[in-house]
This record gives C-alpha cells, sequence and structure tokens, in this order.
C-alpha cells in the first residue's frame, strides 16, 4: 500500500485556494507525489442546483449534513484509489475544505445533532488529516484583490468574508498541526509559503518544528482566557518511552472523546528547529506501549487560540508550576506579535530545561527543585 499524507486547504472566501491547489498539483507532481485533489463538496453541490440560499433554497441542516457525508465518501473513495498504486508510491491527498468547514455555516446545536445522527465525534474529525492550511481571506489585509468573481458559489460581500474566515479557522483550533498564512506579504509569496510548508511536513529530514517557546506568569492566564473569543481546549497525558528522551506517546482529549499519537522529535544544529514526527494510534496500541511504565505522566491543559493571524498553544501544567506560551513564526524574520493580557516572564525557546522531556525527569525525579515563576 502507498504512502497517503492527507491534508486540508480551508480559509475564507477569496483566500486563494484555487491557485494554491494549481501550485501544490505541479510542484508535487514534479517531485514524483501522485496528487489527488479532493474538490470543495459545497461548491459542487451548488453549482449543481443544490442551494442553501435563495428560491427554493435547501434546508441548511439538511445541506450542511449531507456535504459531510459527501466528503468523507469522497476521502474514503480517494484513499481507495491510493491503496490500489504500488507500495513505493507517494501521495498526497489534499482536500479542499474538510468535514469540520461545514461547522462553521451551521448552530453550534444543529452541528452537534449531526454529529449524533451521523455516528461521528467532532475529535475524528479533527485529526483524521495530518495537517490544516488555513488562508486567510484577501477581505482581511488585502482588501483591493477581494473578488467574487473566480467562484460563481460565491456571494459573501467583504465583510461576512472576514466573518466566515473567523469562524472557520475556529473550527480547526487545536488540531496539532494546524498552520495559519496570513496576507502579511505578497500573494506570490503566500503561495510559496504554502509550498514550503507541506514540503517541510513530507520531507524528511526537513525540520517541521520552528516554534518560539515563552514563560508565562500563572495569575495572568485565567484572565486573558476568558477574554479571548474562541480558544479550544485539550487534555493531555504525556508519556515517554523508557530511556528514549526523543520518543513519547500522547493522549490528548476533549469533552467527547480521546486520540493518541505516537512522537518523535530530533535535534538540528539550530536549538529552535527540531524534527518532528507523528503518527496517530490506537488506544489499544497506546495501553499496550504504556501499561508497563512506572513513571508519572506529563499532566497538562492546552489552550489553542488565534491572535493576529498567528496560531498560539497555551499549556498549563497539572503537575508542575508552569505556564508554556507556543507559537510557530509566520514570517522569514521570525516576528510574532505576542498577545497582550498574558505576562511574558522569558523568552525560553531553545532552553532545554523547558523542553518537555526535561519536564517529564523533573516530575518524576523526588527532591528535584521545581521551576517556579
Amino acid at each position: 500500500m502507498s504512502k497517503v499524507t492527507k491534508i486540508v486547504l480551508t480559509g475564507g472566501p477569496c483566500a486563494g485556494k484555487t491557485t494554491a491547489l494549481q501550485r501544490i498539483e505541479k510542484e508535487f507532481t514534479e517531485k514524483g507525489y501522485k496528487v489527488f485533489i479532493i474538490g470543495e463538496s459545497a461548491t459542487e453541490l451548488i453549482n449543481g442546483g443544490a442551494r442553501p440560499f435563495g428560491t427554493l433554497s435547501i434546508p441548511t441542516y439538511q445541506f450542511q449534513k449531507e456535504i459531510i457525508g459527501y466528503q468523507l465518501y469522497k476521502e474514503a473513495m480517494y484513499e481507495n484509489f491510493a491503496m490500489t498504486l504500488p507500495e513505493e508510491t507517494k501521495c498526497l491527498l489534499v482536500c479542499d475544505r474538510g468535514a469540520l468547514d461545514n461547522k462553521a455555516y451551521i448552530d453550534q446545536e444543529g452541528f452537534a445533532q449531526i454529529l449524533k445522527e451521523s455516528s461521528l465525534k467532532e475529535i475524528d474529525l479533527l485529526t483524521r488529516y495530518q495537517m490544516i492550511l488555513h488562508l486567510v481571506t484577501a477581505a482581511k489585509g488585502a482588501e483591493e484583490f477581494y473578488t467574487l468573481a473566480n467562484n460563481e458559489a460565491r456571494v459573501e460581500p467583504p465583510e461576512v468574508a472576514r466573518s466566515l474566515d473567523e469562524t472557520t479557522l475556529n473550527c480547526w483550533i487545536g488540531h496539532p498541526n494546524l498552520h495559519v498564512i496570513a496576507n502579511n506579504q505578497d500573494f506570490n509569496s503566500k503561495m510559496d509559503q504554502v509550498i514550503r510548508t507541506i514540503h517541510r511536513e513530507l520531507g524528511a529530514p526537513v525540520p517541521t518544528q520552528r516554534q518560539k517557546k515563552f514563560l508565562v506568569k500563572s495569575s495572568s492566564v485565567e484572565q486573558f482566557l476568558l477574554s479571548l473569543p474562541s480558544t479550544k481546549r485539550m487534555r493531555i497525558e504525556q508519556i515517554y518511552a523508557e530511556g528514549e528522551e526523543e520518543c513519547c506517546f500522547r493522549k490528548m482529549s476533549d469533552e467527547d472523546a480521546s486520540m493518541y499519537f505516537e512522537i518523535h522529535k530530533r535535534n538540528t544544529k539550530d536549538p529552535e528547529i527540531r524534527v518532528k514526527t507523528m503518527r496517530r494510534m490506537k488506544e489499544k496500541e497506546y495501553l499496550r506501549r504504556t501499561a508497563h511504565s512506572s513513571k508519572n505522566p506529563i499532566l497538562k491543559d492546552r489552550y489553542s487560540f488565534v491572535f493576529n493571524n498567528q496560531y498560539f498553544t497555551l499549556d498549563v501544567f497539572r503537575n508542575l508550576e508552569l505556564c508554556l506560551l507556543e507559537v510557530e513564526p509566520t514570517e522569514e524574520n521570525n516576528r510574532i506579535n505576542l498577545p497582550s493580557g498574558l505576562v511574558i516572564l522569558d523568552d525560553v525557546t531553545g532552553n532545554p530545561i523547558y523542553r518537555n522531556f526535561s519536564l517529564f525527569e523533573q516530575i518524576n525525579q523526588k527532591g528535584k527543585e521545581k521551576i517556579k515563576q
């Protein structure tokens, strides 16, 4: 069976997805990948006459429910196609929007009912893709380029496009590999960033983790989180393989379900860059791999949020007196706009004391002095 990497290209209206898809197909076909493009389900249905607006419109609930089913059907079909290819084939499956995008177009109660009737869990829809690329609408930061001309299914004025961009991004907050591609650059550079980000995901040993890490004053966290329009909280348990600093097993849970990962990291010459790979595990495998460990896991609440078009995670440790903020810079000059409201005590990027493995050791070494803020 060929190796399949499945990613989602999403974003607000007129964000550059069509051009990005063309660039992705050309770039990675030339690099030897078999590229499958799964078209945007809503656009297909709207162009086919099934419209949730205008005269003789389809009720929103029914429309969104059918889209999710259609999306999952198409993904399964393309994955079956990939399975028929020779084992050495590298496949890239690119979804023009994913199953969770529909959450932006229906109220919370309606979406929850769709999941219930379809026997789906939100956390499974969130993590069925290896990577999410959110392209910010041109209506936010590049207004002069916003147009409705290149998609007959698009009817949104700029102010609605900005709102949809935000609600769409909120649907994916909490994904462990979400990237926001903003308009703080020219359009060609924006497309180049899309290609570079996918290359980093696919290419070994290309570094896939360039993150800044900051020590946060714990007393400033609660009020800050209350001030945010949208956050996603995940409860994390993380335990390391016996004697292996760069291999760990992670359980991530929301209110409804849990997901499990095996994570490997490797250092590079640059302390800010580490090679990172993640593999989704079944619960039984996770329990088998961790059952005989005598160590206490890292316990933390991870709050994910977007601030000024940058994606942040804030880890509040439950068995350490510690809060850490992480962000992946989105510009070549590594400029970061730190969120106002949080009290930043120090930039601890590259400091080995604040790596998860060091914190794991601290938890399991009696008498070792705790890191205090």
